[in-house]
């Protein structure tokens, strides 16, 4: 009897003691939310992206909006704060373009490491009507 209960200890003692795998948590994409972004109906109109990272190590999905730089890549089209909101500046209801949010490993040295990004689009309600031609 004594020895089953050694063996049962001695057991149960190896799984505890085997190490992890060894790795830290790694981001591997990023979404945007919403996805399908935001059509803005008029001047000061206004939208909150957040930015989710999906990771491993273990798996799991995390709200990392504030780790992330945001940029708008139309000029002219609205204000995008870097906690992801955006408020349209234009009167017309025209312009489109797209949202990024970009990821960098290190903060302090953008050419080391990994980068992540993401994009969802943005436009104004009267985009690609006659009210936006040139």
């Amino acid at each position: 009897m004594l020895r089953s209960w050694l063996s049962v200890m001695l057991v149960l003692s190896a799984v505890v003691m085997v190490p992890s795998c060894g790795h830290d948590q790694q981001l591997v994409s990023i979404d945007l939310q919403p996805k399908l972004g935001f059509v803005f109906e008029g001047l000061g109109a206004q939208g909150q992206f957040t930015a989710l990272g999906t990771y491993i190590h273990p798996p799991e999905t995390k709200d990392i909006t504030n780790q992330v730089v945001w940029k708008l890549d139309i000029a002219n089209f609205g204000d995008l704060t870097q906690t992801g909101q955006i408020t349209y500046t234009r009167a017309d209801g025209c312009g489109s373009g797209d949202v990024i949010a970009t990821h960098y490993d290190d903060p302090n040295n953008l050419g080391h490491g990994q980068t992540l990004t993401a994009s969802a689009p943005v436009k104004g309600v009267n985009e690609g009507t006659d009210t936006c031609k040139p």
